[in-house]
């Protein structure tokens, strides 16, 4: 498994702040380094990456739990695409 992607999956099991708008940040930092650390990406890899910074802003507000479920599952397959 690519470094990051661990790195990011840790970060989810281990943050416990609940505060959405630090989690966003956080997980916006992290995946800008995994996109960073996943290069070369094939285009799935790279719209994968673009919907889940665009549902960060978007989506589950306030809900840190439903996001962070979401964003283990997201960056799993984004893994198994690599």
């Amino acid at each position: 498994m690519n470094s990051y992607v661990q790195e990011f999956l840790d970060f989810l099991d281990k943050e416990d702040d609940r505060d959405y708008g630090d989690f966003k940040r956080e997980v916006d930092l992290h995946l800008l380094r995994m996109s960073e650390g996943m290069r070369p990406m094939n285009r799935e890899q790279y719209l994968r990456i673009r919907k889940l910074r665009e549902e960060l802003l978007w989506m589950y507000h306030d809900d840190v739990d439903e996001m962070r479920s979401h964003l283990r599952d997201e960056v799993t397959r984004l893994e198994l695409g690599h």
